[in-house]
């Protein structure tokens, strides 16, 4: 990835040996966990900005993503796997095979699912080129991926490992603010 000054193009500092060591044993963890359960706040911003509730639990591929504002409102459940998602508000239920799209077309923002699952553990999704920077705990700092842009800004301790606590992402028309309140069952698939 680079990094453009006015003037100048320059390419973000090198990891240290020790940061791309800390780098291998942090992606190899996070990579393992294949059981989670999150739950945080968010902000988003874009044509319709909120702010609201995020509870995700992950079992293998499955996924169910509950999100909902102030007081309940606008709940939405996005449950489903890499094949298809079923979407539910309090005004319809739907199929699809493109979640990201559906989000889009249907309510007018959108989150990455596929690619959130791994993101939201500090690595990058195993599917698609990445660019990335790490600070010198060999973390995550920054990740271009899939048209998104991810601004890791604290991490925490969690089993033993440095799981992202506040993350930024963006794209070309959104941008979401998360901060992970809780994790919780964090595992191998059985």
């Amino acid at each position: 990835m680079l990094a453009v000054a006015p003037g100048c193009a320059t390419r973000p500092p090198t990891p240290s040996p020790e940061a791309l060591a800390a780098w291998s044993q942090q992606r190899a963890s996070a990579g393992g966990i294949q059981r989670f359960t999150l739950q945080g706040r968010f902000a988003a911003g874009g044509i319709f900005g909120t702010k609201g509730q995020v509870h995700w639990a992950q079992l293998g591929e499955d996924y169910q993503v509950r999100l909902w504002g102030p007081f309940g409102a606008g709940a939405v459940l996005i449950s489903g796997n890499l094949e298809h998602a079923e979407i539910r508000t309090a005004e319809e239920r739907f199929q699809t095979t493109d979640p990201e799209r559906a989000l889009r077309e249907r309510y007018g923002w959108t989150l990455p699912v596929a690619q959130l699952r791994w993101w939201v553990l500090g690595i990058p999704a195993p599917a698609g080129k990445a660019g990335l920077q790490l600070d010198d705990q060999g973390r995550l700092s920054n990740l271009e991926q899939s048209g998104w842009s991810l601004d890791y800004q604290e991490y925490q301790f969690v089993d033993g490992r440095q799981l992202p606590r506040k993350l930024a992402l963006a794209n070309d028309e959104f941008t979401v603010k998360l901060v992970v309140d809780q994790w919780s069952e964090l595992g191998e698939a059985p």
